[in-house]
């Protein structure tokens, strides 16, 4: 469970460029198909298991997203797409860099939040 956190970290602030890892610029332009729904799910997984094990090991929750809901991956979409909107000029400043899973973290961060 360890290495998931550390992994999870690693595809979420990735200073690297890879295939793999769609930059902002990328995302915007073929988001719209569908092409980064399995990285947007991995994406999400990541971050969920992140969070398990940060709960397990210090008791801190960045987002609160009740267990039973499941996101589409248009919903998903629809939250990163609101979280790169509301934040364009940072999002723009950094088209280049593979900024999708920070997004995803923020927009949880925003639409779950612990009380």
């Amino acid at each position: 469970m360890f290495k998931y956190f550390f992994l999870a970290i690693a595809i979420m602030f990735s200073s690297t460029c890879h295939s793999d890892s769609p930059s902002v610029k990328d995302y915007q332009n073929n988001e719209a198909n569908g092409a980064y729904d399995l990285y947007l799910y991995g994406l999400e997984s990541g971050l969920e298991w992140a969070q398990e094990y940060t709960f397990a090991k210090h008791s801190i929750e960045f987002f609160c997203k009740p267990n039973d809901l499941i996101l589409s991956a248009a919903k998903i979409r629809s939250l990163v797409n609101k979280e790169i909107e509301d934040n364009i000029s940072f999002y723009t400043k950094y088209n280049d860099a593979p900024l999708i899973g920070l997004a995803l973290r923020n927009a949880y961060i925003s639409n779950f939040p612990c009380n």
